[in-house]
């Protein structure tokens, strides 16, 4: 995209073209032997990303250098989509070009929604609503993955589910299983885990996403949960990702001191890494808060803090729509 404008960025002019699918198996010598593929050179890449290890996932990308086919698109795209996650939009304005694969331009579009003006925002949507209707990255394993994440950041559940609901890889059923959870269907979120177990059990996305039904059933599964996280810690280290999942886990348990203790180095890690304190931190910070009895002074400061990194966040609009509606009623009961 052409930033720098005073609207907002520009948003692109695609050029769809068919590309090289990047979940071919390996290729298969004539003595019968399967060499690694190139998508095989990628499962740290990948186990970093969806760990949110993205400093991680910088490094293994550039250790990895240029790979070729459809594995240096996935390459790029797993780069590029964690540019996205750490707010890195200039970077991915500026190094994605209209030259690049079309599902790297996807991208760079969800960027844009994330940065750009209401009108650009709107844009951006029907951008990949005519994509998705086009047809022609149908058979892409990202632009599922993408398109799924712009739905989700634009608000459309339905539309975000559709997009993985069918998929077979584990990339699309974790997303489906995410999406799923967040409508409280744990039932159908569990349907799709026994696929995934059946694939491939120990996988890193098929652990994560064994814990996120675990937490989402309560009780004793929370302790299941924690143990999986905590196992993902020791063996790749800490992200922001890992340590609010650690911490939303021993709030489950009743753990506020030690979930304070976890919630701390996740900000410690934000400042290290020169990025946004999550909102995940922020909202577990005040439940413990909350939950321990602390002064309302403390809680309020943690909402301010909140409120001035991320305004516009479904949290924040909807505690301050509840504080009107309390406004509103005190006015006509007073």
């Amino acid at each position: 995209f052409a930033g720098g404008q005073a609207s907002g960025p520009q948003l692109p002019s695609f050029h769809t073209r068919r590309e090289e699918s990047s979940l071919r198996p390996p290729r298969v010598t004539s003595k019968g032997t399967s060499k690694m593929s190139g998508m095989q050179q990628l499962v740290s890449l990948r186990n970093y990303f969806y760990l949110g290890l993205y400093d991680q996932v910088m490094k293994e990308a550039k250790s990895l250098g240029s790979l070729s086919g459809a594995a240096e698109i996935a390459r790029q795209a797993y780069l590029y989509r964690a540019h996205v996650a750490m707010g890195n939009h200039a970077v991915v304005s500026k190094e994605i070009t209209g030259s690049s694969p079309t599902v790297l331009q996807v991208v760079q579009l969800h960027s844009t929604l994330i940065t750009a003006s209401e009108t650009n925002k709107g844009m951006a949507m029907e951008k990949l609503v005519e994509l998705v209707e086009d047809g022609s990255l149908a058979s892409d394993p990202v632009f599922p993955l993408v398109a799924a994440e712009m739905y989700l950041t634009g608000g459309d559940v339905k539309e975000a589910l559709k997009m993985v609901y069918q998929g077979t890889s584990l990339d699309m059923m974790g997303m489906t299983i995410q999406i799923l959870l967040s409508i409280s269907r744990t039932d159908l979120a569990q349907k799709h885990l026994n696929k995934m177990v059946d694939i491939d059990e120990d996988d890193t996305l098929t652990q994560l996403a064994t814990a996120w039904i675990n937490v989402s059933q309560g009780g004793s599964k929370c302790a299941e949960a924690l143990d999986i996280y905590q196992d993902l810690q020791e063996k790749f280290g800490s992200s922001m990702l890992i340590l609010n999942s650690i911490a939303a886990c021993q709030i489950n348990q009743g753990l506020y001191i030690e979930a304070l203790s976890t919630l701390g180095a996740a900000r410690d890690l934000a400042l290290k890494w020169k990025t946004k304190i999550s909102p995940e931190t922020y909202i577990n910070t005040m439940i413990c808060l909350q939950m321990m009895r602390k002064a309302p002074e403390a809680i309020q400061r943690i909402y301010g803090d909140f409120k001035k990194s991320a305004p516009d966040h479904p949290w924040i609009l909807k505690q301050e729509q509840m504080q009107k509606e309390i406004e509103k009623s005190k006015k006509t009961y007073s």
